[in-house]
């Protein structure tokens, strides 16, 4: 049995800021990054420890230039995406 990808308020402003700067240049590239960044999350729906241990309970999925950060709840089955950052960026405090 699947897991449920769920969005946090945060992550889902974190996507649309992300969009919002590339389409300042590119709209049709801001679509398509947006569509393969939810994709490739969707997939830790069957493989919830598919991006790296970064803390206790958090976990982070490359999607390149960006990180999802997230969280797995065994007990709901539940895959909880609650920040997408750059790369270049700190690790956020949670």
């Amino acid at each position: 049995m699947d897991y449920r990808v769920i969005y946090t308020q945060r992550a889902l402003n974190d996507y649309d800021e992300i969009l919002t700067y590339i389409a300042l240049d590119d709209s049709t590239a801001a679509s398509r990054f947006g569509e393969s960044l939810l994709d490739h999350t969707a997939l830790l729906a069957q493989f919830p420890r598919l991006g790296s241990k970064i803390g206790d309970n958090l976990r982070g999925l490359t999607h390149s230039p960006v990180i999802v950060y997230y969280v797995v709840h065994d007990e709901r089955r539940v895959v909880e995406i609650v920040h997408i950052r750059h790369a270049s960026r700190d690790v956020p405090s949670f």
